[in-house]
């Protein structure tokens, strides 16, 4: 091992993964890079996943740490934070993979830019019963060493999703702690509340334009695994909202920049729709119609609902259905859009 190298550390939040676990060691063991600190934080697993990692856990590098009750990923994340004694920390998901290159790229990027943040491309891989049925890169148009005024590359981000997982980015750890930045416990989106906090702080990051990171997407027949969120629209819009505050943060926003932040509104808005379909929702037909109707009547969405003549793209095909009038239809639309997703799952994925 490299003395001089920097030590990078990883974070593993354990919660009933007791399926990926032993993959995930074996990916460690088989790392070329070499200073690295795994700290393992069991969240009181319902399956044998805490057996196993003391079963398999045998490097000095590596420790687990137990939970004495159930608190989350989020809370989770920043015990393994506050433990860890690397240059740079990463959250990657228990239950993903990664390329064995990944931490390699990472390296020689903070040794040559000592960025604060290093953001890695994705590669998102549809399984189904552990055979990967269809996979697609998740790429920045931007790479290298950004700095962070930059609206078009912020955006960017966003646009791809990247900008909105923690899992795919290495953080320098000094700057987390000394910015008192923390993971909010949250129903959805606590990756992306993380991020606009952190990105709203730093001077530059830097993008790894290569799928090193492997996401994966599981399901079991038909059905994409997903839980039901109540507040699923609620949280993914206050989320444009606080990434529309950052980025008038950094300079005032062209045509097309609010252009994309209408047509994300519009795209939340109609999958939140789609999801209200769902059976854990119990709404009717007719609660669902005024679920949708205080929405447009929200005073907090007005900016949104005023620029509906904005909306792009694909959603311009379908832009009449978001006007008031128009709701009956919209939840016709989005009926169809459920089925296709329920029974159609990788073209739903390849179209969307």
């Amino acid at each position: 091992m490299n003395n001089n190298s920097t030590k990078l550390s990883l974070v593993f939040c354990c919660y009933n993964v007791s399926d990926y676990i032993e993959n995930i060691y074996l990916w460690l063991q088989n790392q070329s890079y070499e200073n690295i600190e795994v700290i393992f934080v069991e969240d009181c697993s319902t399956d044998d996943t805490r057996k196993k990692l003391h079963s398999i856990v045998d490097d000095h590098r590596m420790r687990i740490i137990e939970n004495e009750k159930n608190i989350g990923v989020s809370e989770s994340r920043n015990i393994g934070l506050s433990n860890v004694t690397g240059k740079y920390v990463g959250f990657p998901d228990s239950d993903d993979m990664f390329s064995l290159e990944w931490l390699e790229y990472v390296s020689k990027v903070v040794d040559n830019f000592h960025p604060r943040v290093i953001i890695s491309g994705m590669r998102e891989d549809y399984e189904n019963n552990n055979i990967i049925e269809f996979s697609k890169e998740v790429l920045s148009t931007f790479s290298g060493y950004i700095l962070a005024d930059n609206i078009e590359a912020l955006l960017d981000l966003e646009r791809t999703m990247l900008f909105g997982y923690m899992n795919n980015m290495f953080y320098e750890t000094d700057f987390l702690l000394k910015n008192n930045i923390t993971c909010k416990k949250m129903a959805l989106k606590e990756d992306f509340d993380f991020n606009v906090n952190v990105f709203g702080k730093i001077d530059g990051y830097y993008v790894i334009n290569k799928p090193l990171y492997f996401y994966k997407k599981r399901r079991n027949g038909n059905t994409l695994t997903s839980k039901f969120v109540p507040e699923y629209f609620e949280l993914h819009a206050q989320s444009i909202i606080a990434f529309k505050k950052l980025l008038e943060s950094k300079g005032e926003l062209s045509n097309y920049q609010q252009v994309h932040l209408v047509n994300r509104f519009y795209r939340y808005f109609l999958s939140a729709v789609e999801r209200n379909f769902d059976h854990r929702s119990k709404m009717s037909l007719a609660a669902q119609y005024l679920w949708a109707k205080s929405v447009m009547n929200n005073p907090q969405y007005v900016s949104f609902v005023k620029q509906r003549n904005l909306i792009s793209g694909k959603f311009k095909l379908i832009k009449l259905l978001f006007h008031p009038q128009m709701l009956p239809l919209l939840l016709v639309s989005a009926y169809c859009i459920r089925i296709m997703k329920n029974n159609f799952p990788i073209l739903f994925a390849k179209l969307k």
